[in-house]
């Protein structure tokens, strides 16, 4: 992967958002395509051959639409593979809206602040490969990163990694709740009768199931996927909006948990 690369891939992005739904371009309404499914995933956390695994599953046509709601480096062994997974689709004319995670963030942070506490974390959460031999985020990286949405909406959803602040006025002016925010609120009016998909906490999978089943008005699609030796979880979930039905893949990667 390189600046070019992703620079090209952005720009595909881009040609295929529609309608920007904030001035800064950081959050757009995607309308229903006439035909294909649409797919949410969040959560990958550098796991490379289970993503790749469960878009074998589900077996991704060029016509469908794919989300991935945040988190998709850090903590696996392959977030750079991820990446590069996402440009390869963008490049390939799949239709993929990335958006941006509170992981995602947490290099964009460290990146304004000293060197060395990059390279600490990175070397914790198992992404030296994201860095340069100077120990700042690999241009192409960053040049993605920064260019991510926060959130999507369509007709009956709201994409997003974490969840809205509900405790404000205006819940969508709050970027930072959108990535962190770990309580599931809710407000009928605020979010106009529209269910919320998101991630970042995760859930056992007797939880999402019966959320799914009860169709709620927050579903939580993180199955912690790094946390595969835990019961009830290690699984990537891969949401249909359309339909309302899931799709699994057990992790193949054999990472352990950093929790």
């Amino acid at each position: 992967m390189n600046i070019e690369r992703v620079e090209n891939a952005i720009s595909i992005l881009r040609s295929r958002l529609d309608q920007p739904l904030d001035e800064a371009g950081r959050s757009f309404f995607m309308p229903a395509q006439k035909k294909g499914r649409r797919f949410v995933i969040s959560d990958i956390h550098g796991c490379f051959q289970t993503f790749c695994a469960l878009l074998d599953k589900i077996e991704l046509k060029k016509k469908d639409q794919l989300f991935v709601i945040g988190d998709m480096v850090d903590r696996g062994p392959y977030s750079m593979l991820v990446l590069e997974k996402l440009i390869s689709l963008l490049e390939d004319g799949y239709r993929v809206f990335p958006s941006l995670g509170n992981h995602e963030q947490i290099f964009l942070n460290l990146q304004k602040t000293a060197t060395e506490d990059l390279l600490t974390f990175s070397k914790r959460q198992n992404t030296l490969h994201l860095l340069s031999k100077k120990y700042v985020l690999r241009k192409e990286v960053r040049f993605f990163l920064e260019s991510l949405p926060y959130y999507y909406e369509t007709e009956n959803h709201f994409l997003v990694h974490a969840g809205f602040n509900m405790k404000i006025k205006d819940p969508f002016s709050d970027w930072q709740s959108m990535l962190w925010i770990r309580e599931n609120m809710y407000s009928r009016k605020k979010l106009k009768d529209k269910t919320v998909i998101h991630g970042h906490v995760p859930k056992s999978l007797s939880v999402i199931k019966r959320s799914i089943k009860k169709a709620e008005k927050n579903i939580c699609i993180d199955n912690g996927c790094v946390k595969a030796e835990a019961t009830g979880y290690g699984k990537l979930i891969c949401y249909e909006l359309n339909s309302g039905k899931y799709t699994s893949k057990k992790n193949i990667d054999l990472v352990k948990a950093l929790y």
